[in-house]
């Protein structure tokens, strides 16, 4: 399951250009987050994490943070984009 694994992995499936298993689990946390939370459910929020600005911030977490998991680095990056910190509990 691409969310169990190291951020190096992740990084390294980004330089070899096979990252559906990641974009799939991405996507599938980003659905279940905002069932969950509908401060998350907005389309700006949703393409902004699935695109460019959310794979700027997994690039950046993953590269500071090469063994912490993928479901680790999704989660601060849904809350940079989601909420705006990505200290900030929610």
């Amino acid at each position: 399951m691409a969310g169990n694994a190291i951020c190096g992995e992740y990084l390294k499936a980004r330089a070899e250009r096979r990252t559906n298993s990641f974009e799939l689990w991405l996507s599938g946390y980003l659905t279940g987050l905002a069932t969950y939370d509908k401060r998350v459910n907005r389309p700006e929020k949703m393409t902004a994490a699935l695109g460019n600005t959310g794979t700027l911030l997994l690039d950046s977490y993953c590269k500071i943070h090469p063994l912490a998991t993928f479901q680790e680095a999704a989660r601060e990056m849904a809350r940079t984009v989601c909420y705006g910190d990505a200290r900030r509990k929610n």
